[in-house]
């Protein structure tokens, strides 16, 4: 194993982790983490489909996806609804995605179409419904229960680091092991909802307008 996988590995499950266990508390300190997690692969992703290159192959995957990543988060930062929204699109499409694996279709138009399909429902869905308390749980305890699974499966060399591109592909990487990892990454879900509804007043909700990221203007 490389040091790279060894790096991105630990920085899957360290951040995945927190957003299982700490996802509503550190909701606004995690959202920009997110949002440079994602934009790195995302930057590195497209360099890789663009130049026909391996992912992370060459320096220029690292630069590109760096610079993606500043603006992810530095855009989660600023603007709390397009980060609610990257957020709830990336769990939903990981969910859309996820459905078709499992119902055996394997058609990559159907898959993308599905996938996008959810990602809009679970987008919209966290803004129109201003991100209540029970919706942050789940969207954290399900993003980051997947991502901690995927790097630990990194560090055992059970996954490429490409995988972490996007949920979505997540999810059907660690559906395609070993049952035990899906099996593993399904209780971590639950468990890190259970924990932060036991953990957290049952009474509080989030309020948009009070728990938006500085620098955001009025709510939308």
């Amino acid at each position: 194993m490389d040091f790279q996988a060894i790096v991105i590995g630990l920085l899957a499950i360290l951040i995945g982790l927190a957003f299982v266990f700490a996802g509503f508390r550190l909701f606004l300190i995690l959202l920009p983490i997110w949002g440079f997690f994602a934009g790195f692969f995302f930057g590195a992703e497209m360099v890789s489909v663009i130049f026909g290159t391996g992912f992370l192959a060459d320096v220029t995957g690292f630069v590109v996806g760096f610079v993606f990543a500043l603006v992810f988060a530095v855009a989660s930062y600023l603007w709390y609804w397009l980060a609610v929204a990257v957020l709830g699109g990336t769990v939903g499409y990981a969910v859309g995605v996820g459905l078709v694996g499992f119902l055996g279709i394997s058609n990559n138009f159907i898959n993308v179409l599905i996938g996008i399909l959810f990602a809009v429902v679970f987008a919209l869905a966290a803004i129109w419904l201003r991100l209540p308390k029970y919706l942050a749980i789940v969207l954290t305890s399900v993003g980051g229960a997947f991502a901690a699974v995927a790097g630990l499966a990194i560090l055992f060399g059970k996954l490429d680091t490409a995988v972490l591109a996007h949920t979505g592909a997540t999810i059907g990487a660690i559906k395609d092991l070993n049952w035990l990892w899906l099996a593993g990454a399904i209780v971590l879900t639950l468990i890190g909802i259970w924990y932060q509804t036991r953990s957290t007043d049952l009474t509080e909700a989030v309020a948009y307008n009070s728990y938006r990221n500085p620098g955001t203007p009025a709510a939308v």
